[in-house]
């Protein structure tokens, strides 16, 4: 009897629990099924706003814990993405490249060095793509990674070079600007040339300051000061702030800077980034120009590399510059910079595909492309940057992209990239409040008529969101970042 009672007691127990696991399944079934409900019920709302009447637009939500779509809208279809092409180039390089590739720009001496100091050759920047070479990492010194160049050579004790400052910069081709890109723009800073051996994100920096002298030509300040470029400043100073109004052009093709227009007296200094043309030999002659102004006589010219320049080699380095991946990657998301986007797509091509070349850095992101699953006719790639309108990806393609580098050993790296809300970034000055302060780690993007916000949202109950909204062909761009930031603080509000 015993034995009977005890059996049918451990019997009972088992039916308890596995009602109690039933009833809690259950509970958790609804309790999730009502989230998704009101998640799903307050985003319709939002999408009901009069400013998207006619506005093509997609939107994809992501549950990577529970692996289920929590909202999606249009989510196979193609939209012109801007910067958020910035997500696919960065994580492609995060995938073949990883976290260990370093950019290395070396200086080497080509010939004798004599007793005396003299050099009887030629020195040589040979450039590796490196896109960090610029006052970033310096506290702002422009000129700082060109002068620990001179100051190297001149502790090895070179006083004298008869030869040239030769670039060499054939790790990448000379087709320094996308065909794709906007042909009235491509002296903009956001249009920055490509290039094996760049400087300064391939920009002169030129800063107007006021002064108290209307009519007069107006005061600049140009960094870094070299001779490369020909300005023809025809700006000048006025009293009346109506009339408050310039332009900064370069001629295509040379580094004639063309300034005009009006400056009031009584406004900030103003500084503009002008991009340059053949970045490669603008680096030589700055570093030429930072060795004379440091005692070291160069009988040559500053040019780039030819053919043959290698046949009859000595060469010593003198000095080598290294930056990472970790560095480029958080520069190109956090600042969403189109130049170090398009220097990250060559350089694929370079490594992977033994070409740096657009064309080959293009197949790269094809390659990865396929292994996310979606085949050559299903998108649209013609930049790594985003700035051409040719590219078309559909939310579908970034949220499983994102899931994908979630997973992936080097994800943390993107993560950590992208800007954050009310903190920094594309991201600073949207979704700033408190509750929402620090909690959307995502990718802006801007060109004209296109509006993307796609990235993570980290949630207190140890969910992982993703999340893609691609806007077109829209007139008011408050008002649709506005949607994709209600969007953003629905998803918070719902999971945390």
């Amino acid at each position: 009897m015993n034995s009977r009672r005890s059996i049918l007691i451990v019997y009972s127990k088992i039916v308890v629990f596995i009602f109690t696991c039933a009833v809690f399944f259950s509970a958790s079934v609804e309790a999730n099924t009502t989230d998704t409900n009101n998640l799903k019920n307050r985003i319709q709302l939002l999408l009901n706003n009069p400013s998207l009447k006619n506005v093509p637009y997609g939107i994809s939500i992501i549950s990577i814990k529970n692996e289920t779509p929590l909202f999606s809208y249009r989510d196979n279809d193609l939209f012109s993405v801007a910067s958020n092409m910035k997500l696919l180039t960065t994580s492609a390089a995060l995938d073949y490249l990883g976290t260990d590739f370093e950019y290395k720009t070396t200086i080497e001496a080509d010939g004798k060095i004599k007793a005396s100091g003299e050099l009887v050759g030629n020195i040589i920047i040979k450039g590796s793509g490196d896109p960090n070479l610029s006052g970033r990492f310096y506290n702002g010194n422009i000129a700082a990674v060109p002068e620990s160049w001179a100051n190297a050579i001149i502790t090895r004790g070179i006083n004298r070079i008869t030869g040239d400052i030769i670039a060499d910069d054939s790790i990448f081709d000379r087709v320094y600007t996308n065909p794709n890109w906007p042909e009235n723009q491509l002296s903009e800073w956001y249009c920055a040339p490509s290039c094996g051996l760049s400087f300064n994100d391939n920009c002169v920096d030129i800063t107007i300051i006021p002064k108290k002298e209307p009519g007069k030509i107006v005061t600049l300040l140009v960094e870094p000061d070299t001779s490369y470029f020909n300005i023809l400043n025809n700006c000048i100073y006025t009293l009346n702030k109506k009339e408050h109004g310039y332009s900064m052009d370069r001629k295509p093709g040379t580094n004639q800077i063309f300034i005009k227009g009006k400056f009031w007296i009584n406004a900030s200094p103003e500084k503009n980034w002008v991009n340059v043309h053949n970045p490669a030999l603008y680096l030589a002659t700055v570093f030429k120009e930072i060795l004379e102004k440091n005692g070291v006589t160069v009988c040559g010219n500053a040019r780039l590399i030819e053919e043959g320049d290698y046949a009859n080699s000595n060469l010593e380095r003198i000095t080598q510059t290294t930056s990472t991946m970790e560095q480029t990657i958080h520069v190109t998301n956090k600042h969403s910079q189109n130049f170090y986007a398009e220097q990250i797509l060559k350089t694929l091509g370079a490594h992977i595909k033994s070409s740096g070349t657009l064309d080959a850095g293009l197949e790269v992101l094809h390659d990865f492309m396929n292994k996310l699953g979606f085949p050559n006719d299903e998108y649209q790639i013609e930049d790594g940057c985003g700035l051409s309108k040719g590219n078309k990806l559909s939310p579908k393609i970034i949220t499983t992209l994102l899931k994908y580098m979630n997973k992936h050993p080097n994800g943390n790296m993107l993560w950590n990239s992208l800007p954050t809300s009310g903190t920094d970034g594309g991201l600073r000055r949207r979704m700033n409040s408190p509750q929402y302060k620090n909690k959307i780690h995502a990718k802006t993007g801007y060109i004209a008529k296109t509006s993307a916000l796609s990235g993570y949202i980290d949630t207190s109950s140890g969910d992982v969101l993703v999340f893609s909204i691609l806007m077109n062909n829209f007139r008011n761009l408050s008002s649709v970042m506005k949607i994709q930031d209600d969007i953003c603080k629905i998803l918070v509000d719902c999971y945390n």
